[in-house]
């Protein structure tokens, strides 16, 4: 399957990689059983409703992204590069830089990935897709709070993924998730806005985007969302 798919399914769908991993250590899922400092009880809601204040005044949203997807079960560390461009209500797609690398278009309920390889679109629905809960702060609303038990991030998290000026949320769904254990955003003290975000899975890989140069309310058309089959392609339902 191809790397892509691999890191977008948020490791659930990966056959073994062959890249070298980064040899650091990485943190393990926390345990949102233990004790959190009582200086932080109500921090994380709090940030949490900043962040939907700005997406739920946001529009349309373009930034280029890094992915960088880590497995350390087989030792790979895979980074990949690309844009991603949101309009509401529901159109969103990440057009990925390589040619040999899928891009994902979502309109509404439906998913497609474009798969290059075997010049094949497969069609899905986004409840069942692997996008479900991972990209949902984008949209705004009151979701984040509504879906997850959200405390701010311990140490070694906030410490491996905090930039300058940022705090890092530690979220979990309230409903169990087949496609990862945990997510962390990464927001802006001064705005809301997520600047990061990183997918947590039970089997100690991850899944962390650096979102880059964000373009807010810049009045993208809808001709950028429509989705047109490339030639020679067919479309398939997963």
């Amino acid at each position: 399957m191809d790397l892509v798919t691999c890191m977008l399914s948020y490791g659930l769908a990966c056959s073994a990689p062959t890249k070298p991993a980064d040899p650091t250590p990485l943190p393990s899922v926390e345990d949102f059983g233990g004790a959190e400092p009582a200086a932080a009880k109500g921090v994380a809601s709090k940030l949490l409703a900043q962040v939907q204040v700005y997406y739920d005044a946001t529009t349309d949203f373009e930034s280029g992204f890094k992915q960088t997807y880590v497995h350390p079960v087989y030792g790979t560390k895979t980074v990949s590069e690309g844009t991603l461009r949101v309009k509401k209500p529901g159109k969103m797609v990440w057009d990925y830089a390589a040619e040999d690398t899928q891009d994902f278009w979502v309109d509404g309920n439906t998913v497609r990935a474009v798969e290059r390889d075997t010049k094949q679109v497969v069609r899905m629905d986004i409840d069942s897709s692997d996008f479900a809960g991972a990209g949902k702060f984008l949209f705004g609303g009151r979701q984040l709070l509504d879906d997850f038990k959200v405390r701010m991030a311990g140490e070694k998290l906030a410490k491996r993924y905090a930039q300058a000026g940022h705090r890092v949320v530690q979220m979990r769904p309230l409903k169990k998730n087949p496609h990862y254990q945990e997510l962390l955003l990464v927001v802006d003290d001064a705005s809301g806005r997520v600047d990061a975000f990183v997918v947590l899975n039970g089997d100690g890989s991850t899944n962390h985007f650096v979102l880059t140069s964000v373009k807010r309310n810049g009045g993208l058309g809808d001709d950028a969302f429509i989705f047109v089959k490339p030639k020679g392609f067919t479309e398939i339902d997963a």
